[in-house]
């Protein structure tokens, strides 16, 4: 059986974010900025973690709550071996990422009722978070990093707020 595209070919495409998001009890195929503002249900995620990832996103990439990436993220946790989230690509094994990200948002959680996005992030960068229970702090950072620039920059549209051509090599037929 063919492999299917990888995920610069999907994020090219402009395909990664579209996906089946459940919302308001029904299966909507949507983009994740679509299915943040209608309140989406996460499948994978708790809702505890899905504010967690939405505040330490926030802090990392501004834009990436109205983005979506929550709903992204939780997206891409339920697509199992088709996940295209860079967690994937940097070692994380498919059949691990679920519980790799639930423990690492646990522990974003907790740091962020005690302090601010900002503060937990400086903390997160150099591996210091007290009482931190998950994957090294740091490398959480980066993988949730990657993960909010894949949803707000990874677009035509993204590429314009930076000033940078977007050269694909196929065009996506629309924006996420």
């Amino acid at each position: 059986m063919p492999a299917g595209p990888n995920r610069r070919e999907v994020l090219a495409a402009g395909g990664a974010a579209l996906g089946w998001f459940l919302i308001g009890g029904s299966r909507v195929w949507a983009t994740p900025a679509d299915a943040a503002s209608a309140g989406f249900s996460p499948q994978v995620l708790g809702k505890e973690q899905v504010q967690a990832l939405a505040s330490i996103g926030e802090a990392l990439v501004p834009g990436a709550t109205q983005a979506g990436l929550a709903a992204f993220v939780d997206n891409q946790l339920e697509a199992g071996s088709e996940s295209k989230l860079m967690a994937k690509y940097v070692g994380v094994p498919v059949e691990q990422q679920t519980d790799f990200y639930r423990l690492s948002l646990d522990a974003v959680g907790l740091a962020l009722q005690k302090n601010t996005a900002d503060e937990v992030l400086a903390a997160m960068a150099a591996d210091a978070v007290p009482g931190w229970n998950g994957p090294p702090a740091s490398y959480v950072m980066f993988l949730l990093r990657a993960d909010a620039l894949d949803v707000v920059y990874g677009t035509q549209a993204g590429f314009a707020q930076l000033g940078i051509p977007y050269s694909a090599h196929i065009l996506p037929e629309a924006n996420w």
